[in-house]
């Protein structure tokens, strides 16, 4: 895992709320997608999904190097065909995207 340090990476967290019984269906496809895609991009360093106990709620929780590095991903992947499988994939497992959101990481406590 990468020593996360503050101001280092850009992160995105998606949330998606699931029919319970599809959850790791959501899980298994959004992560094909990942490995897919992007997982030897340029820039990319890590993504986590994230289920909800109850079965409801699926969070990914992705790092780039930058935001240019994500946005350009896309551009150079062929953002079409991605976003159109990852449709697919949500709204056959029942989902809804709630929240995207970009965030810098502004502190960071571990413990060593």
């Amino acid at each position: 895992m990468p020593k996360i340090e503050e101001n280092q990476f850009f992160t995105v967290i998606i949330e998606w709320e699931v029919n319970p019984k599809y959850q790791q269906e959501l899980i298994n496809g959004l992560s094909n997608q990942i490995e897919k895609y992007f997982k030897d991009y340029d820039g990319f360093i890590s993504a986590s999904f994230h289920a909800s106990e109850d079965g409801k709620r699926v969070i990914n929780y992705a790092q780039w190097i930058s935001r240019e590095s994500w946005s350009n991903s896309f551009q150079a992947l062929g953002r079409d065909e991605v976003q159109a499988t990852n449709d697919e994939i949500i709204s056959n497992c029942e989902a809804e995207t709630l929240k995207l959101n970009c965030y810098r990481i502004a502190k960071v406590i571990e413990n060593i």
